[in-house]
């Protein structure tokens, strides 16, 4: 098996035992971890939200060695400022894997080198989808170039990294009590869903019982995770028999009684009828 070959296989392994971690926050960091290791980096970062310079959530994993280079506030501010990335793949649409230094728009890459000892070369892998802000991931090694094997490993495993964080946001949506219940809604009064693991759903059959509420197909479903949709339909027979249902409705309608779903307010479930009337 060749490097990359077996990269891939340590990638698809990962994203399978994510499927199976109840915590959304803890998946970032798994990735990062592996995207550090696969391509030598130095440093592997999660652009999620819209970043300010000064201010914003970020998750980040470093070797030991340049940690305290990549704590330091300057350094995190110019990562958080997002050139060239954000201005390429916003501008352009793009979706593709991409150096830093292909891009044509040096100046952040300079005031990073300038700031850090050494060189400093980046690589971005965006989530292809979602461009405004533009979300993925920044890679960052020194003194070499990211070269044609981390590009084709970052084209290979892209989907994965998609599939990942969507099960993050459903995760993170169902933990909030989230899916049909905007934070902002005063009417809303449903409860933060239950932990699900006493009904014996794991984290992806949880993330397809999400979406069941939300009335998506299996196809669509599928699309939404990556997956197909042969595959959600075996997810959903596993619930139907964990929670002793027998069709999607009923399926929903146990789910909301207990606690595993809340209920969506008169105020949504209004909105969400006059949208799918017109």
């Amino acid at each position: 098996m060749t490097g990359t070959a077996a990269q891939l296989r340590r990638m698809r392994d990962l994203a399978v035992q994510i499927m199976h971690e109840r915590d959304p926050d803890a998946l970032h960091t798994l990735v990062l971890a592996e995207l550090l290791r696969a391509c030598d980096a130095e440093a592997a970062v999660c652009k999620e939200g819209d970043w300010q310079p000064d201010e914003g959530a970020m998750s980040i994993v470093t070797a030991p060695a340049a940690r305290s280079v990549f704590d330091h506030p300057q350094a995190r501010r110019l990562i958080r400022i997002g050139r060239p990335f954000a201005e390429h793949y916003a501008s352009t649409g793009d979706s593709a894997p991409r150096q830093a230094d292909a891009l044509g728009r040096l100046q952040h890459l300079r005031d990073v080198r300038r700031f850090t000892p050494g060189g400093r070369f980046a690589f971005g892998i965006p989530l292809p989808g979602v461009h405004s802000p533009v979300r993925g991931y920044i890679l960052f090694r020194p003194d070499a170039v990211f070269g044609p094997a981390a590009l084709s490993y970052g084209v290979e495993v892209q989907p994965l990294l998609v599939a990942v964080d969507r099960q993050r946001v459903l995760l993170s949506q169902w933990r909030a009590g989230a899916a049909d219940v905007s934070s902002g809604c005063h009417d809303c009064r449903a409860p933060v869903p239950a932990d699900a693991a006493p009904y014996g759903l794991t984290p992806r059959e949880t993330t397809v019982l999400l979406l069941l509420a939300n009335a998506l197909t299996a196809t669509a479903i599928g699309r939404r995770l990556g997956i197909t949709a042969r595959t959600v339909n075996k997810h959903i027979e596993r619930i139907y028999r964990k929670l002793g249902t027998r069709d999607r409705l009923s399926t929903v309608h146990r789910a909301r009684l207990s606690g595993l779903l809340s209920t969506p307010c008169p105020s949504h479930r209004q909105s969400r009828e006059l949208r799918t009337a017109l």
